[in-house]
């Protein structure tokens, strides 16, 4: 288990000298990265163990949070979140780099691990305590080598296009997984310049996106919440067994989120909320039903996972 969380831990890329070793300590920094031309310098150090890496070879992430956008209906301005879960699921095997500030830090550790990548996260000095404490908390945690569960088949063909349908699937919580062909195991099954998803309709991904919602049904969706629109969801595990994470894309901005509501499909009867924000909450007003359990997240500040068994 030891080996496996060196692994899928992302890792703090420090291209700095030695004389920064106390200030990384301080913060709770125990293991970083940086290019082989600066290791050496590093040696014999203790407290710190450090990897080589070649930025060249990395996919570079822009930083994942919200944006205001203006709701046209309404003159009110409403969140987009800026998620990187379709990036990681398009290159299941690529390393990837964040370059990034404060706490958005912790929240670019919290989704890389969430989605099971690895990742280098390059910081400041403000994000190096941020930083510090999610990477903490991951490994308490726990990386789970179970699969991801999906309602949808997404057969991607690479375009800009289906990036970006992508993309709002994952920001509005529909569950899917990249097929190479149809998965009878799924619900339904997305293939962009089909019959069913004609090319000119998805020139428009956000109608393409609704009408993907629509064909699957919302009872038919494993996952909903409720009273929030900036917290991603992703789901694995296998049936009677599921880790739920929940991502809140406005730490960064330090919104939090205030209590939400979640349904999941399937009756469990255990439960464990494991708050990264307050260690000591637990779910409330919890509701497992014949068909479906429902439950309340007290809120969220970053990342919490939920472990449920029947």
């Amino acid at each position: 288990m030891l080996l496996l969380l060196a692994v899928t831990l992302p890792t703090l890329f420090w291209p700095s000298g030695t004389d920064t070793a106390t200030a990384l300590r301080q913060a709770g920094i125990t293991r970083i990265a940086m290019p082989a031309s600066q290791a050496d310098s590093w040696k014999g150090l203790s407290g710190i163990s450090v990897e080589t890496a070649n930025l060249k070879t990395t996919v570079k992430l822009p930083a994942p949070g919200i944006t205001y956008h203006m709701n046209q209906a309404s003159a009110s301005r409403v969140p987009w979140i800026d998620s990187n879960g379709w990036r990681f699921m398009r290159q299941p095997h690529a390393r990837f780099f964040y370059d990034v500030n404060g706490a958005t830090a912790a929240l670019a550790a919290a989704e890389a691990f969430c989605y099971g990548s690895s990742a280098l996260v390059q910081t400041g000095q403000s994000g190096l305590a941020p930083l510090a404490a999610m990477l903490k908390f991951l490994a308490a945690t726990g990386q789970t080598a179970e699969p991801e569960v999906a309602d949808i088949g997404f057969i991607d063909d690479g375009s800009a296009i289906d990036a970006e349908v992508m993309n709002l699937l994952v920001r509005d919580n529909l569950l899917f997984r990249i097929v190479r062909a149809p998965n009878p195991n799924l619900k339904l099954t997305v293939r962009i310049g089909s019959k069913k998803y004609p090319a000119n309709e998805a020139k428009n991904p956000d109608l393409m996106e609704h009408k993907i919602r629509a064909n699957l049904g919302d009872e038919r969706r494993l996952i909903r919440l409720y009273g929030t629109s900036i917290v991603v969801a992703r789901v694995t595990g296998k049936p009677g067994k599921l880790r739920l994470h929940l991502l809140n894309y406005g730490a960064g901005k330090g919104a939090r989120v205030a209590e939400f509501r979640v349904r999941i499909l399937g009756r469990y009867s255990k439960v464990q909320l494991h708050s990264f924000d307050s260690p000591d909450d637990h779910v409330v007003d919890y509701s497992p039903g014949a068909d479906a359990t429902e439950f309340t997240i007290p809120g969220l500040k970053v990342y919490a996972v939920v472990d449920l068994s029947e």
